[in-house]
């Protein structure tokens, strides 16, 4: 049960950095632009930014080419123009030849030493564990001593750039990891024997209580880490940008990845626009009926019981179909005819 509830805290976690990273990376390259006005210019500063997770990521990734013996050709260009806040970290190229499992290797590497950076970090330098030591009362008198206690570090800025790019620097994609599903089907192949010979549950139980364990709380202690300073860039990032938007009175927003630059204005009203649309979802998703329409769900009358049916009859309205009136034949006039008599009074007359 403790490996379980561990191992979904650690899922929750990472997802949650990945959530964090993507804004980071976006609203960085955002207030670069709003600095410059040049897409190029601020492709520049976007990299040099987050230069030294740049080049911790890539020397890990050669290295490791290295060790596996896998040919890695140094590329180092100039990034090219971009209209989106994401690193392109394909500096080093390694051999096609290559095979899975090395790749695999190489690709999941910086990861780990990121990983790694961030566990020295916390522990040798901001001494992490005596912070949440301090804070545990949760008094604010506590959590302002523990705060001033980690600022008053040597240097904590320094540290903390550092931390904060190389943690936004190492995350793995989502490809990345896809691809280390086979060594948990080797794991589950190789438990399948254990369990059938009846040793299953000492061995698999032994190794749960131990190792596993401790892998899952490192990697939930690093994440916390992580997803603090993160959090502390967040609402730094969001007060520059603020200013910046509120003086200049130029903005952007992202869609599909890409900046879309616009001004103030109309980003607020784009923004009011949105949360009408969204409003307008939640009330027809409230009155339509939840679930896949079928015919089931309509309110169809309930016949009575056996014995209990209704006598009386329904009234029936009968219809007559309308009679078409007659047409009577068109009465033939006679022409009139000039009699004799009448024209001898008339030359009587």
């Amino acid at each position: 049960m403790d490996v379980l509830i561990a191992s979904i805290l650690v899922v929750v976690m990472f997802n949650l950095l990945r959530q964090l990273q993507r804004w980071l990376h976006q609203h960085i390259f955002k207030v670069g632009w709003l600095i410059t006005k040049n897409f190029y210019t601020t492709t520049l500063l976007y990299y040099a930014f987050f230069l030294p997770g740049v080049f911790l990521n890539q020397l890990v990734y050669w290295l490791t080419a290295g060790m596996l013996d896998v040919r890695a050709d140094r590329a180092i260009h100039m990034p090219q123009k971009q209209e989106i806040g994401e690193l392109r970290l394909d500096f080093i190229r390694v051999s096609k030849k290559a095979s899975p499992v090395k790749l695999a290797l190489i690709e999941i590497a910086p990861f780990l030493a990121g990983l790694a950076f961030v566990l020295l970090i916390a522990d040798h330098v901001f001494n992490i564990s005596q912070v949440v030591v301090t804070a545990q009362s949760g008094t604010l008198d506590s959590v302002r001593v523990a705060i001033n206690q980690l600022i008053n570090v040597p240097d904590f800025w320094l540290w903390a750039y550092l931390l904060f790019t190389i943690t936004n620097t190492m995350m793995p994609e989502p490809d990345v990891l896809r691809k280390w599903w086979w060594l948990f089907g080797i794991l589950v192949l190789a438990m399948i024997p254990l369990f059938i010979i009846g040793v299953g549950d000492e061995i698999i139980g032994a190794a749960l209580a131990g190792p596993v364990i401790t892998v899952l709380n490192t990697l939930s202690a690093a994440f916390t880490v992580m997803i603090f300073f993160n959090i502390i860039g967040v609402i730094l990032l969001a007060l520059i940008e603020n200013t910046i938007e509120y003086i200049t009175g130029d903005s952007a927003t992202f869609k599909n990845g890409k900046m879309v630059v616009m001004t103030r204005e109309e980003m607020l009203a784009e923004r009011k626009k949105e949360r009408k649309r969204k409003q307008r979802n939640k009330q027809s998703e409230r009155i339509l009926p939840p679930g896949t329409p079928s015919i089931y769900k309509l309110s169809l009358p309930i016949p009575g019981a056996p014995g209990e049916e209704p006598v009386t009859k329904p009234v029936a309205a009968i219809i007559e179909k309308e009679k078409t009136p007659e047409i009577e034949p068109p009465k033939r006039q006679e022409p009139r005819i000039i009699t004799m008599g009448h024209q001898e009074d008339d030359t009587s007359s």
